[in-house]
């Protein structure tokens, strides 16, 4: 129960504490590579066997890390600016309906059987999509509808990391390689991220300081703590993935949401209200 916890807590503090950065003038091209060289750095601390160059590169499965490692940073960064712009219960919405897409797929890919409970499972996840990001009568400006549009693309990204995953996890990855896999991700995620700071130019040491370290630091352990204690769940004998997933995927929606209107008082249209009812109906029936 524990690591249950803190997997939902971990998870739901995230786009709540990429929305607390905007307040701080944290600058996210400087926390988000931090962060992952902490993930980095935990993650070889704590393996038992160590991570080796060598062991990385012989694993199959190399060219979908180096994928998810980009789709990670990239997702982090649409995170972050959908907690900024559309509301930290928008982002965690859309980052938890995005199973929808690996959930269409596993028709056609693993001969999953098509349910009604999963076809009204997809469609609450479309409308709870709809009712949360759909522009409201005055947002009139390009600017506007982008901020709109961003969940859709948090939607998105993070569907098609969930698929890879899912895929590496059915015809590659076993007990063994899971923890090189996952730390592999986070390197390749660092290189992507600072790929990305240095196309901005943002990594002027004049600009540099102390809080954006620290800010990467925190978002670096809670975002390990959160990947663990949820691998932790998982493992767990006596527990199946259709209760955990919904307990999960719903508890973080709810932690995001109560954390946004406690610390930021960020409160929710009455169109977004019942989207956010409707997509934690839909979370839990495509988990089911």
């Amino acid at each position: 129960m524990l690591y249950l916890l803190l997997a939902i807590f971990g998870s739901g503090v995230i786009p709540v504490v990429f929305r607390g950065f905007e307040s701080w003038r944290i600058n996210l091209f400087w926390a988000i590579p931090i962060n992952y060289i902490v993930c980095v750095s935990i993650g070889g601390w704590l393996a038992t066997n160590g991570l080796s160059v060598g062991g990385l590169s012989s694993g199959a499965w190399l060219p979908f890390a180096a994928v998810q490692g980009f789709l990670l940073a990239v997702n982090f960064f649409l995170l972050a600016r959908t907690a900024q712009r559309a509301g930290v219960a928008i982002a965690a919405l859309a980052s938890r309906l995005s199973v929808a897409i690996p959930s269409v797929l596993a028709f056609a890919l693993y001969g999953d059987s098509m349910t009604a409970v999963k076809l009204a499972g997809l469609s609450a996840a479309l409308l709870a999509l709809y009712l949360c990001t759909a522009p409201e009568k005055n947002a009139g400006t390009a600017s506007e509808k982008l901020i709109h549009g961003m969940p859709l693309l948090v939607f998105a990204t993070f569907g098609v990391y969930f698929t890879i995953l899912k895929y590496l996890q059915t015809y590659y990855l076993d007990a063994d390689s899971y923890h090189s896999y996952v730390m592999s991700g986070f390197v390749f995620a660092f290189l992507t991220s600072a790929v990305i700071g240095a196309v901005k130019r943002v990594f002027r040491p004049a600009e540099f300081r102390l809080k954006h370290a620290l800010a990467g630091i925190m978002l670096g352990v809670i975002n390990y703590t959160a990947v663990y204690a949820l691998l932790q769940v998982l493992a767990l004998r006596g527990w199946q993935s259709s209760q955990l997933f919904p307990i999960y995927s719903v508890g973080v929606v709810a932690v995001s949401t109560v954390l946004a209107f406690v610390c930021f008082g960020e409160k929710l249209s009455a169109r977004r209200s019942v989207g956010l009812t409707v997509g934690a109906m839909a979370v839990a029936l495509l988990n089911r």
